[in-house]
């Protein structure tokens, strides 16, 4: 059955997009999913949203999307089990090894592979399920209807269903399949973040897979002290391609006759009024559309300002994250500097000692007088 999937960045957006007509909405844990810990939740809340989705006849997805390190599998798999115990519905994970110890354990909750999974082809979808993924989102670097069509045919043969980011960004080869931050990895900064449930986790931020924001520097390469830290090749793509925002409005009569299992929104990060009308905006076209009478001229229309205002948000946050980035380039470079002043051996007692010694004195010049003489 289809269901809309909306973004759940605080308890109030949980709320909102359920009171808006999400089916279910996804939260993230402090550290362990995509995102900055302030779009996360705690141990604590997680358990509450869980329960007000219930309430509401909805479920409620947990992201462990961050890359999960086998020595990490103890401390996650203790917070998969309060989830589990208080009756969360489903897990969005990205690393194959977690999905497994997870599946391993609770075999009847389902796996949504994340979208850092970059999944675009029958290898990838193979992976994904036989580490225990029920579902995987599709790679947001298939910009057509017919790349997608295809790959949901090839999702029906291996046996495994389709979710679809109708409302996101495609980012440089796919989310997750991009690895520009890697010329920024001396920047990165690190976040220790604690849960109400005692566990303790780092993320470095400018390093999504790692658990933190990216600094976006693809969308930096009109900025001179950025662009100098990619090769040609990366600024010649960059100029073709660069993390465009999209939506699927148009499409979603098609993708939903197509048997596309979710139809997801992404934003955990923006306001919350924003996501509730998101949500509102896809829900009444989907119901239309079961309905044999989609408005999509209609919710075109109703979608237009929302996008305006997403726009400005999302280029505000651009910005900010840029200057952070920036602010880090200079402290790195100060350091460098202060490195190569401290490393110097000169000193300059020794030097004013040596010169002392050097200069003639009034004795030196009596014993050249005598020996004249």
């Amino acid at each position: 059955m289809l269901e809309l999937l909306s973004p759940g960045g605080t308890k109030e957006m949980v709320r909102e997009a359920l009171a808006a007509g999400a089916d279910s909405v996804y939260v993230g844990p402090k550290a362990w999913s995509r995102r900055e810990a302030a779009y996360e939740l705690t141990h604590d809340e997680v358990r509450d949203v869980i329960q007000m989705a219930h309430d509401r006849g909805a479920k409620l997805r947990v992201a462990l999307n961050a890359d999960i390190e086998d020595g990490s599998h103890a401390d996650m798999l203790r917070k998969v089990e309060a989830y589990a115990s208080w009756g969360v519905d489903g897990f969005i994970m990205k690393t194959p090894g977690a999905m497994r110890a997870v599946h391993a354990r609770f075999p009847e909750i389902i796996i949504h592979a994340s979208v850092g999974c970059n999944v675009r082809d029958r290898k990838a979808m193979e992976q994904v399920k036989e580490a225990g993924a029920t579902q995987f989102v599709a790679s947001t670097a298939l910009n057509t209807y017919e790349r997608i069509a295809a790959l949901t045919r090839t999702a029906d043969e291996v046996g495994i269903g389709v979710e679809l980011l109708i409302h996101s960004n495609r980012c440089v080869t796919g989310v997750g399949g991009c690895r520009l931050y890697d010329y920024f990895e001396p920047y990165f900064e690190h976040e220790v973040v604690q849960d109400t449930d005692g566990t303790t986790r780092l993320k470095l931020i400018g390093n999504p897979d790692k658990g933190g924001v990216c600094y976006r520097p693809c969308l930096g390469n009109h900025i001179p002290q950025i662009a100098e830290k990619f090769p040609e090749k990366v600024l010649t793509y960059l100029d073709k391609s660069n993390n465009e925002i999209y939506n699927l409005l148009e499409e979603i009569p098609r993708y939903i006759a197509l048997g596309v299992r979710t139809l997801k929104i992404q934003g955990r990060e923006y306001p919350t009024p924003l996501i509730a009308q998101l949500t509102k905006i896809y829900r009444r076209l989907i119901d239309e559309t079961r309905q044999g009478m989609a408005d999509v001229a209609g919710a075109r229309a109703a979608l237009e300002p929302v996008l305006a205002e997403r726009d400005e948000y999302r280029n505000a946050k651009t910005r900010q994250l840029h200057g952070r980035l920036m602010t880090k380039m200079s402290e790195e470079m100060h350091r460098r500097l202060m490195a190569q002043m401290q490393g110097t051996e000169w000193d300059p007692n020794a030097e004013e000692r040596r010169l002392l010694a050097a200069e003639p004195s009034e004795a030196s010049l009596f014993s050249r007088e005598t020996v004249r003489s």
